[in-house]
């Protein structure tokens, strides 16, 4: 650096000579994934020291009985906004951006299959999250918890537009998460190195694959229901009000069929980044990687299952309260075989206590006590007489900082040299582990016996009963460690990138493809690569007399890779199908009995039909119109392409027409439930046909210009699978809205 140590020039180091001058654009513009993934971690870190504070008042309320340091609203303020940042602001960014940074390098990709929408999710976290504090400064925050229950959060409970903004914000958030799933997915699809077959790859590559998953199915949901909230505040909705014929239960439903995967969602990369530490450091691979990688995908399925195990004190009834116990236990299974095979691993290993071992092995116990007093609650009796108490927040916390923020904390002490050249110093780190395991324990082990003692959670003070004191008192102190630890592992950062040692290129003697490279690594990440036919090449690349055996080509599927721009639009699709099938069921649920006031009947059946055959037509016209592009035809493609535009344009005039004599009549979203439904289905469908008509006229746009002649158009097809979504939804609308009616 020649001998700049301050941090403007240690930044200025990691960009190309041709960006020092403006360095600051340059990470402000950057679609580089490995910057992208700093900043992930840069704003992940910044909400968390926000995400601190909150906590720290929490637990200085609770500090002793009958405090009144914070008043009620206040702490509910304090409660929701800690708990809404550490999930959503915290915790997955962090993780976002080591995935970003990690994933593209271990499968010797230059970057990720979509730079520029990778940049964009990066930036809706900052946004995100601006928007939630921003509502400090607007009527208040929101003070309904993280879950943001029904009817609480209602306009008739909670009138101040903090839930909005708390709402808004999330599904910018939401957002994000999509975008980084679906580029997750498409990168280790199609950018994977030669000879990096799927079987190949690293356990931390695939179980951030199989994650991605996850977050497509999941986050849809949790988008589905914010939309209808905020359709029941701001447009007089009716779903969740119980006055109104909704029903708070949905809420509960639908935010915990996201809640609980949500879990996952964090759990998951935590448990990649203990997965590729612990072999490291323990010196031989790991133990049954088949059975990891298979429990893995066990995990993904398993968690789409058990939402309700959330909801045993609504009284469900017995048989479905039944088939949620065990489903509940049943994925202890395939956690329980990670937990044996870390284990496994180390044993007969020379396991090296490095810091980011250290906190591996933090995360591995405390993550096992987690995991039982999970079961616990996976059994309905004793979840009933814990649910609302500090039991469960002891619980949920072992799982959120016992499991992943110590992982965290492991991963970045790991790829800290990759990252930045230079080492994080062993004494610092391990005094941050000792301060953050004692904290950690203080803090929420003893919550387990508070709660067992019977206090609630939930509630801002408590009255003076036998050992709640002391206990909440000891509580207290160990978040101060906690504290502590974490201003001392910042101090650390900032002085390791400036002072800290040299790392070279694999200090840890490493066997995954990020440590082939330089470190930093440069701007398209190799030079070149070593041969690929196992799982630890640079194991292989060193000691060539005794490689790993091959691990062979398990077929075509093992070597798949298709076109990067379909492969986006599919595993899209797949994200909004689910958002739909919210909708869809939701629209089942509130009208599957007949109620007053108008209803399906009332619809034009035979007037929507003829726009509906335009819609079903227009999927025939794109057709065409691939048919056409495929065998040279230019004129033909734009000719089926401009009857497409038509087609829908013609759809959506009629579906306005429809909303207009509606409105003539007096049906308004908020008249009753099957307006409510009716609107809000529909009118999500037809901002999804009005996105593909932008889309399709931009290719005919581009079809017109110039630029069509070097070539075919790469984006035709993909905009026509979307198109095909759209009309198969409408399908589904169609008969469950228009028809269904006319054969009750």
């Amino acid at each position: 650096m020649n001998g700049d140590t301050t941090i403007t020039g240690t930044i200025a180091h990691l960009l190309t000579p041709a960006e020092r001058r403006h360095w600051r654009l340059a990470w402000l513009s950057t679609v580089d994934h490995k910057r992208i993934g700093i900043l992930y971690m840069v704003i992940g870190l910044a909400f968390f020291v926000i995400a601190g504070i909150e906590a720290l008042l929490i637990r200085l309320q609770l500090m002793v009985p009958n405090n009144t340091l914070l008043g009620p609203d206040t702490y509910n303020w304090m409660f929701t906004m800690h708990g809404t940042t550490m999930i959503f602001l915290v915790a997955m960014p962090v993780l976002f951006g080591i995935m970003n940074y990690v994933l593209p390098l271990q499968i010797g990709a230059r970057d990720m299959a979509f730079p520029r929408l990778n940049a964009l999710g990066v930036w809706l976290v900052p946004f995100g999250g601006i928007l939630l504090h921003f509502s400090f400064l607007a009527s208040g925050p929101p003070a309904v918890g993280w879950f943001a229950y029904t009817p609480l959060s209602e306009t008739p409970y909670s009138s101040q537009s903090g839930v909005d903004y708390w709402a808004i914000s999330l599904l910018v958030l939401g957002i994000g998460s999509v975008s980084a799933g679906i580029n997750f997915i498409v990168t280790v699809l199609t950018q994977r190195a030669p000879g990096m077959t799927l079987r190949r790859l690293p356990l931390f590559s695939w179980m951030i694959f199989m994650n991605a998953f996850l977050v497509i199915l999941a986050l849809p949901i949790l988008n589905a229901a914010l939309v209808m909230l905020l359709i029941d505040r701001l447009l007089d909705g009716r779903f969740f009000l119980p006055f109104g014929g909704g029903s708070p239960i949905m809420w509960q439903h639908i935010f915990w069929a996201f809640g609980h995967p949500e879990v996952y969602i964090v759990a998951i990369p935590a448990f990649a980044i203990l997965s590729e530490i612990i072999p490291v450091f323990s010196r031989k691979p790991i133990f049954g990687h088949e059975f990891v990688a298979a429990s893995t995908v066990v995990i993904v399925i398993l968690s789409l299952l058990v939402w309700a195990h959330h909801m045993f004190t609504v009284g469900l009834g017995h048989t479905v309260d039944l088939f949620f116990v065990a489903a509940s236990v049943l994925i202890a299974v395939p956690t329980g075989v990670k937990l044996f095979n870390w284990s496994a691993t180390m044993v007969g290993g020379r396991v090296r206590f490095t810091t980011p071992m250290l906190f591996c092995l933090g995360a591995l116990l405390q993550f096992l006590l987690g995991g039982l007093t999970g079961v616990s609650h996976a059994m309905a009796p004793l979840d009933w007489q814990t649910k609302n108490s500090y039991y469960l927040v002891a619980h949920f916390h072992n799982v959120f900082v016992g499991l992943i923020v110590f992982a965290i904390l492991g991963g970045i002490y790991y790829w800290f040299p990759k990252m930045s050249g230079r080492m994080m110093s062993e004494r610092i780190g391990k005094w941050v582990f000792w301060l953050m395991t004692i904290g950690f324990n203080l803090t929420f082990m003893i919550q387990h016996v508070l709660g067992l003692a019977g206090m609630p959670r939930r509630t801002y003070t408590y009255p003076d009963l036998p050992g709640w004191g002391w206990m909440n008192m000891v509580s207290t102190i160990g978040a101060f460690f906690m504290t502590a630890a974490s201003i001392l592992f910042v101090w650390d950062l900032v002085r390791s990138l400036i002072r800290g040692k040299p790392a070279g290129d694999n200090p840890w003697n490493a066997w995954t493809l990020e440590w082939a490279t330089t470190s930093p690594p440069p701007h398209e990440n190799f030079d070149a690569l070593p041969p690929i036919r196992s799982r630890r090449p640079l194991w292989d690349y060193a000691n060539p007399d005794r490689p790993d055996p091959v691990v062979p080509v398990g077929g075509a599927i093992d070597t798949f890779r298709p076109e990067k721009n379909a492969a986006g639009v599919i595993t899209f699709i797949i994200s909004e199908a689910g958002f739909f099938g919210v909708l869809i069921l939701a629209y089942l649920f509130y009208n599957a009995t007949p109620q007053s006031g108008p209803g399906g009947r009332e619809l034009d059946v035979w007037k929507t039909a003829i726009f509906s055959v335009c819609l079903f037509a227009s999927s025939f016209t794109i057709w065409r119109s691939e048919i056409a592009e495929r065998t040279g035809n230019h004129g033909k493609m734009k000719a089926w392409l401009v009857a497409t535009i038509l087609l829908g344009g013609i759809f959506i005039a009629g579906q306005g027409l429809e909303y207009w004599t509606l409105f003539q009549h007096g049906v308004t979203v908020g008249l009753n439930l099957f307006a409510t439904t009716f609107f809000t289905l529909t009118g999500f469908h037809g901002l999804h046909v009005c996105a593909g008509l932008i889309a399709l006229m931009i290719v005919l746009g581009v079809a017109f210009s110039r630029a069509f002649k070097r070539g075919p158009l790469p984006a035709l097809g993909p905009v026509a699978l979307y198109w095909h979504f759209v009309d198969v939804v409408w399908v589904f609308v169609f008969s469950i809205v228009y028809l269904w009616p006319l054969i009750q």
